[in-house]
């Protein structure tokens, strides 16, 4: 069960899904129920992903409990969430990470190839796979950085949709930091319609799918999610920064 690198990602094994799904059920009302007590998380749209067969959905990755919230998204159903390899290969946590739905990214450029490989018959089991595209952690941020490709490489070889999730923060009645106000934001996920990759995905002369239209696919969700931030207000007097990664577990 414990995870090393070269390994299959996802174990799609009988015996580690059924295993999965008695520890995300007992783990995750005891997790869904911190966050909300933190930031009030709240949904809006869910409707939008219930006729979808199978997507890549990416948010932005603003707090240390996002991966609860997005796991709360599909419910009753599970997600399979992308994250380092060195917290996988963690004793005991790597582990733990995996059975609630964590899926390592390979080390290097080409690590996304090991996840293509494969998703095919990892969407059988389970209808989304989750990527932060912005590969690190902001605390709190509402002004989205730069994606990074891999998400939608994926997504353009498996012609399946991008369904872009955004957290928007909210600093409630009262203004943050008064005597009254909040030190932690109110949160809402806002999941926005399906972007397909044919509206941008272009071929070179050898029908290999161009690494320019890859950015211009990823760009183009980026400034979708960050127009709902900004239509909805989001305020970033929250913000903390980049969260520091922490030596020998994501580092």
């Amino acid at each position: 069960m414990p995870y090393k690198h070269g390994r299959p990602v996802i174990d799609l094994s009988i015996f580690f899904r059924t295993a999965s799904a008695w520890c995300f059920y007992m783990v995750f009302p005891v997790a869904m129920l911190v966050d909300f007590m933190q930031h009030f998380t709240s949904y809006k749209h869910r409707w939008r992903i219930y006729d979808i067969p199978r997507a890549i959905t990416v948010a932005n990755h603003t707090t240390l409990l996002d991966p609860v919230k997005i796991a709360g998204l599909p419910l009753p159903r599970m997600i399979n969430q992308t994250l380092l390899e060195g917290t996988v290969e963690f004793p005991v946590l790597g582990t733990f990470t995996r059975l609630l739905g964590g899926v390592p990214i390979p080390r290097g450029k080409t690590g996304y190839r090991k996840i293509l490989e494969i998703c095919r018959r990892a969407f059988k089991y389970r209808r989304f796979l989750h990527f932060y595209p912005e590969g690190e952690l902001f605390l709190y941020n509402q002004e989205i950085k730069e994606f990074k490709t891999g998400a939608f490489r994926i997504a353009a070889e498996l012609d399946i949709p991008v369904v872009p999730l955004v957290t928007v923060f909210s600093e409630g009645p009262f203004r943050a930091w008064s005597f009254w106000g909040r030190s932690l934001p109110i949160e809402t996920l806002v999941i926005l319609e399906p972007v397909y990759p044919s509206k941008y995905i272009r071929r070179d002369e050898d029908g290999e799918i161009s690494s320019e239209s890859i950015k211009d696919f990823a760009e183009a969700v980026r400034q979708i999610m960050q127009k709902e931030i900004n239509r909805r207000g989001g305020t970033n007097v929250f913000y903390r920064g980049q969260m520091k990664r922490i030596k020998g577990l994501n580092d």
